[in-house]
């Protein structure tokens, strides 16, 4: 294949990618709506409910790859709307335990259920071995992204030797 028919099939490929991820994120978003939830809000949720008696704000943040700070607001709505409730740590005193309310698990429970539900039906239309192979593909992509340097890319440019972060850290 030539460079330019590999370089058409590469941005083709890339965009199909975010095209579908993003109308799979907007398509959940929606079904979430249906309960009055937004995905960072079902996250945590979950999160809370996996993690039990351990379910600190650190502890739900690292649960969910996020910073503290990401996770302060959405406790503080899910609070607001009495889905979630605190107490204070069992070992330590200066942190606090999030626990889901009766209404949180309720809740919680509906929203699980319609997104499994939402799951499957998104992906029946796939045969069992393309489902595998669209994991494993998916798998290997992120891998790979995980091991590229995008500031190294940036500065590859002719005549970029700094990125722009390194640019505004200088100002």
């Amino acid at each position: 294949m030539k460079r330019d028919q590999r370089s058409k099939l590469e941005t083709t490929s890339w965009l199909a990618v975010v095209r579908a991820y993003q109308e799979c994120n907007r398509r959940y978003a929606q079904l979430l709506k249906c309960f009055d939830l937004t995905i960072p809000q079902f996250d945590v949720l979950n999160a809370v409910r996996q993690l039990g008696m351990d379910a600190t704000p650190r502890a739900i943040a690292d649960e969910l790859v996020v910073t503290r700070g990401n996770i302060t607001g959405v406790l503080r709505r899910l609070q607001e709307r009495a889905l979630l409730d605190t107490r204070h740590h069992e070992y330590d005193g200066r942190s606090f335990v999030c626990i889901l309310t009766s209404g949180g698990e309720r809740l919680l429970g509906e929203a699980r259920l319609a997104a499994a539900r939402f799951i499957t039906a998104q992906l029946e239309p796939f045969a069992s071995r393309e489902l595998q192979e669209t994991e494993r593909q998916m798998n290997r992509m992120r891998l790979h992204l995980q091991s590229m340097n995008p500031d190294e890319i940036a500065r590859a440019l002719p005549g970029r030797s700094r990125t722009a972060g390194q640019e505004a850290a200088n100002q």
